[in-house]
């Protein structure tokens, strides 16, 4: 390989050569933004952009509230039923108060549960002469054929839940051994413990 010498003078004289355009173009591209269908769709994007913006802003928010008011008429109904019913309440809270048992009441033992003892104690064996029930007492009077029966009256109702204690005031007989024998009772009563 040769080398060839190059003097840097020479080079400084040199023409120094620009690159320059030498052939036209005639392609014209036409400007298509103020063309009524670029105008359209710019229109048309616009309008796409406020329905968007209609639906969540406007239209959900105007279902929502006619969804609200539907329910509120809904309710608003039941309510008015509920009132029509009620409309009778004073009457009927002026009965419940007359037939419902007071305070003293729901303390004392149940009569009927009590008359059912004294019918199951005293039933058939004896004939009941008088009672009388006063608070959680009961005062009984009955007759019986023998002694031996009114002990028998005592321990079943001594047997019963719903009796504290008995106390027998007088048991008696007249001269007569055929005649019947006349019982009084005290009969403490008490709530009846619950079943566990």
């Amino acid at each position: 390989m040769q080398f060839k010498n190059i003097n840097l003078k020479d080079l400084r004289k040199a023409k120094e050569v620009y690159p320059g355009k030498r052939t036209m173009n005639l392609l014209y591209k036409p400007d298509r933004t103020t063309k009524p269908a670029t105008i359209a769709l710019y229109v048309l994007f616009v309008l796409t952009l406020f329905l968007g913006f209609a639906k969540v802003f406007v239209y959900d928010l105007w279902a929502e509230v006619q969804q609200s008011r539907q329910t509120l008429a809904e309710v608003t109904a039941q309510m008015e039923t509920a009132e029509q019913e009620l409309a009778d309440y004073d009457q009927v809270w002026e009965q419940y108060n007359r037939y419902a048992a007071t305070d003293e009441e729901r303390v004392l033992i149940d009569r009927m549960a009590v008359l059912a003892l004294l019918d199951n104690a005293i039933g058939s064996q004896a004939r009941l002469s008088s009672v009388t029930i006063n608070a959680d007492t009961v005062q009984v009077q009955f007759y019986a054929s023998s002694l031996a029966q009114t002990a028998q009256v005592v321990n079943t109702l001594e047997a019963s839940q719903i009796v504290a204690g008995t106390v027998v005031n007088t048991a008696a007989t007249q001269e007569n051994s055929a005649a019947q024998v006349m019982a009084s009772v005290y009969i403490q009563l008490q709530k009846e413990e619950p079943a566990q």
